[in-house]
């Protein structure tokens, strides 16, 4: 029963600091401590149980006459959650006391009747079987000379045995704790969970990750983690066996309610009443009711409403597949004035329909929290025009709304880490957040997935144990990773060194990358092509309406990965492995040209194609601004003034239009409002998040049933910082030591802010416009060159610092600057 460990995972050492301020050791061993649990269900089945109805829908809803069958219910039951509690006494004066553990899926940890911190969610997810997280909590001045001790567990996604499909569950909640107490006499002594450990079923009747919460207030048991409560009639808990070996501490930064979103309205309903947020946010509703003992409110999360405005409808929340509604149930205990919010579980929601109250609430009744992991924001952006400015708004909450410990594709569908997710919106979200410490917690969930999923059924490539799944982290791995999604296996860990200087996250997965690359190089690509892939994934109306083959989107990010590489061999001082890996970049680069370029046209096809091919450096430099002019044609000629791109395509779309001299076209997309665009989005259906894709909704009848919180689709917001600001990293001096400025002043803005706080410090670029010229103004860091390329000016309208300039591209070093051109 005891967690066996090697030795350099048995102990750390914390560095701690007496009375005294002199630095002392604390070593922490898990030798002692024992998994413990408690599986006694004395739940109503009423209670402990979900129905469970997976159907599929066509995308239009509208169209659908389920059958009996495609609704017939199945029960599906979780699994408890339990209360664990120890009383023990200190009598000597502590220097210092700290608590780690590791309660999974989630936990709370109680001391002498209090929550101890205010981490929520706790810990991050991870691959259960692989690794686990352990999380530290410094208790020195909450223990008394007698103390109670208390640990609540829920399912998480360790538990989670009712969407999808039960096999997705790892286990019944357990934990491991220990308490190490350093006295000031020198001494020290461990308190750990054990045998002698006392269990109860909590108040929490239900939960699941993706369904919900029903708590029972009238079964809450008072001062149960303090030391005086008396619980000779609790069962002792049952010693349980650890799901892995690998204990680790959480590095990542913990999950926290980290702001308020206020509701808006609250409309009535034709069961109860319907509260909207506002907004569409991930978290949870904090509630205060007044209600008689025993009254059963009852609250269900989605982002739209029916057409009639009367119900909510939770289509595009993923019921067709996750089996219900996203609910949560607080059973009232009716002693006055009560305060709920769930521990275990999240929703993806705007709206929330509420049902068993005897009045018609009040706006102050209600806080919705937005639970995210607490990753500091450093970038912001502004400018004149609010469409643009909801633009990327809408980009940044749909980036924040799926950081719950990992990179999610979605808050209540699916909550999957997908791959080639995460490497469209990383280079947007790492300008906004500071998400080191999350690529790390990506890249090493990758290396757990390793070989450990079959060969996808749509490609002709063989099941490789180099290659990684479609997802990072969990169960739901969804086969083994496609070409194109596969390539953040080596993006995610080159942009965290491009963005931050982070070469720790290349060394620690340099084997992991050089293995699926090898992969490729073998298996994969043939002549130089990759033949194989997801594609541009989401177009307008779909993926029917992809207009670019996978096979130019996968070769581009083969090519992507093999610059990457060659950069990073450097790095590491592997030059022979960098000189090949530049070769093959070589060689891929004239295939891909050879393939998918017309002469007549100067196309690569599409506009994905195009738009692409320059984002990667695939084009041959006198045919890039023919490719850009064609790009340009193909939006305002053959599609009347509207992008047909998917993920990868619009990620490039604006930058590259913009650095090609033709920003009049992203003014254009920028200011309509028709589908397909961004504005008929925000503007005729006032979204607040981007969706799965922009489909020609009707709003009359009900959307469709895709995702409405996608943040594959804020990938394009980098060229708020990149083009608009002109703020961009110089790959072969990473951290922003050295960076290149670039603005693009777009036509119709009268000003225009940007800063981004780099690794070396704040980065600010800020332009206006007056009757003559255009004043820009910015802030280099200390420790950082810029280079600013301005190849759309000629140097004799430049002035830096009210002087003359030689050319329109100079070096700026720290300070601060005036640019004005005429």
């Amino acid at each position: 029963m005891k967690l066996k460990v090697l030795l350099i995972l048995v102990s750390f050492i914390i560095s701690t600091k007496d009375t005294f301020g002199q630095s002392k050791e604390s070593t922490i061993s898990w030798d002692k401590a024992d998994w413990i649990g408690y599986t006694k269900d004395n739940r109503l089945e009423k209670r402990s149980t979900r129905d469970f109805v997976r159907n599929q829908p066509p995308m239009d809803i509208n169209t659908w006459q389920p059958t009996v069958k495609e609704l017939k219910a199945v029960k599906r039951k979780a699994h408890p959650s339990v209360l664990l509690r120890k009383s023990f006494a200190v009598t000597k004066e502590i220097a210092f006391a700290e608590i780690a553990i590791c309660g999974l899926g989630l936990y709370e940890l109680h001391l002498n009747g209090n929550k101890v911190g205010d981490r929520v969610l706790d810990p991050a997810q991870t691959s259960y079987d692989k690794r686990a997280f352990f999380v530290r909590h410094n208790v020195t001045k909450l223990l008394k000379e007698n103390n109670g001790l208390g640990i609540m567990l829920g399912n998480g996604f360790y538990g989670q045995n009712i969407a999808f499909w039960p096999g997705l569950n790892y286990g019944k909640p357990r934990a491991i704790l220990v308490l190490n107490i350093n006295y000031k006499d020198g001494s020290s002594e461990q308190i750990v969970t054990d045998k002698s450990w006392k269990a109860h079923n909590s108040p929490i009747l239900f939960d699941n990750i993706f369904h919900g919460e029903t708590y029972d207030a009238r079964k809450e048991i008072k001062n149960w983690s303090s030391s005086n409560y008396t619980d000779t009639t609790w069962n002792s808990v049952e010693l349980m066996e650890g799901p892995t070996t690998n204990l680790l501490e959480q590095q990542l930064e913990p999950m926290k309610k980290v702001r308020k979103i206020l509701p808006v309205a609250i409309l009535p309903a034709e069961k109860g009443w319907i509260i909207d947020m506002g907004k569409n946010m991930t978290g949870w509703l904090q509630i205060r009711v007044q209600e008689k003992e025993g009254t059963e409110i009852k609250m269900r999360f989605s982002e739209h409403l029916m057409p009639d405005k009367q119900n909510i409808d939770p289509a595009s929340t993923g019921i067709h597949v996750t089996g219900n509604t996203q609910t949560d149930i607080y059973i009232c205990k009716g002693d006055g004035e009560e305060t709920w919010e769930p521990r275990f579980t999240y929703h993806g929601f705007q709206y929330v329909q509420i049902e068993g109250l005897q009045k018609k609430p009040t706006l102050d009744q209600f806080i919705g929290w937005l639970v995210r992991t607490d990753v500091e924001r450093i970038g912001t952006f502004t400018c004149s025009n609010e469409q643009i400015n909801k633009f990327y708004e809408t980009s940044m909450l749909t980036i924040e709304d799926n950081i719950q410990g990992l990179l999610s594709d979605c808050p209540h569908r699916e909550r999957c880490a997908w791959m080639g997710d995460a490497y469209v919106v990383a280079e947007a979200a790492s300008f906004n957040f500071d998400l080191q410490r999350l690529w790390q917690k990506t890249t090493d969930d990758m290396q757990t997935v390793l070989g450990v999923s079959k060969a996808h059924f749509k490609d002709p490539f063989p099941y490789d144990k180099r290659a990684p799944a479609n997802v990072s982290v969990g169960k739901r791995l969804n086969l083994q990773a496609r070409p194109d999604w596969g390539a953040a296996t080596v993006m995610i860990p080159y942009f965290s060194y491009v963005y931050y200087g982070d070469t720790t996250i290349v060394k620690k997965s340099w084997n992991m990358m050089e293995g699926w690359m090898a992969y490729l190089d073998e298996k994969v690509q043939e002549k130089g092509i990759i033949n194989g892939g997801y594609g541009d994934w989401c177009p307008p109306g779909g993926n029917t309406q992809m207009d670019t083959p996978p096979a130019l989107t996968s070769t581009a990010l083969y090519y992507q990965s093999l610059v990457a590489m060659q950069k990073m061999a450097i790095l590491l001082n592997k030059d022979v492995i960098a000189a090949e890996y530049g070769q093959k970049a070589i060689f891929v680069k004239e295939a891909f040209h050879n393939e998918f370029f017309n002469e007549e046209t100067n196309s690569y096809g599409s506009q994905t194609g195009n738009a692409f091919a320059l984002y990667s450096e695939l084009v041959p430099k006198k045919k890039k601004q023919l490719v850009a002019d064609n790009l340009a044609q193909l939006i305002m000629k053959d599609k009347g003034g509207h992008f047909t791109t998917g993920i990868f395509g619009h990620r490039a779309l604006y930058t590259m239009l913009n650095d090609y001299d033709h920003s009049e076209v992203t003014k254009h997309l920028w200011e309509i409002t028709d589908y397909p665009s961004l504005g008929f989005v925000t503007e005729e259906h006032n979204l607040s998040t981007w969706p799965e894709l922009i489909a020609n909704w009707d709003k009359s009848k009900r959307y469709y049933r895709n995702s409405f919180n996608h943040p594959m689709n804020s990938g394009f917001a980098a060229s708020f910082h990149e083009s608009l600001g002109g703020i961009r990293p110089d790959e072969n001096n990473p951290g922003f030591q050295k960076f290149y400025l670039q603005p693009t002043f777009l036509e119709g803005l009268d000003w225009c802010e940007v800063s981004y706080k780099s690794p070396q410090g704040k980065i600010e670029s800020n332009w206006k416009r007056n009757s003559e010229s255009i004043i820009w103004s910015v802030t280099i860091p200390e420790n950082s060159v810029a280079m600013v390329k301005l190849p759309l000016y000629n140097s004799k309208k430049i002035k830096l610092n009210n002087k003359k300039v030689k050319s329109n591209r100079f070096e700026l070093t720290s300070g601060k600057y005036d640019i004005i051109i005429k």
